[in-house]
């Protein structure tokens, strides 16, 4: 895989001309990814997918949080415990982002 493989997911590419040191780089979703000539490029464009799905999961979370904060007092039993499980979920995917772990997209 290279940086360029990023472009879809949201990232903007760029790398110094032929024959110029420099780092190449790919920003996107709030961070920016720097690739030297001798770091594994295929091990940094893993992480920044899954810095870009763990993104997507954040957004997803401050969604139905909103949601659930706004219904919690009409909604039934099962409805509160499936809330629950979401919290569950986006607060790990948060600390997990918090800690910059990107060693997978979350749960």
């Amino acid at each position: 895989m290279s940086l360029e493989d990023l472009i879809p997911l949201g990232y903007e590419v760029a790398r110094p001309p032929e024959g110029m040191p420099g780092q190449a780089t790919a920003w996107g979703n709030g961070t920016q990814f720097f690739v030297n000539d001798d770091d594994d490029e295929e091990a940094i464009v893993q992480q920044a997918i899954n810095h870009q799905k763990l993104w997507a999961k954040m957004e997803q979370a401050q969604t139905f949080f909103q949601d659930n904060y706004a219904n919690w007092g009409t909604m039934t039993a099962q409805q509160k415990d499936a809330a629950n499980r979401q919290a569950q979920r986006a607060l790990a995917n948060l600390i997990r982002h918090v800690r910059n772990d990107l060693s997978s997209e979350g749960v």
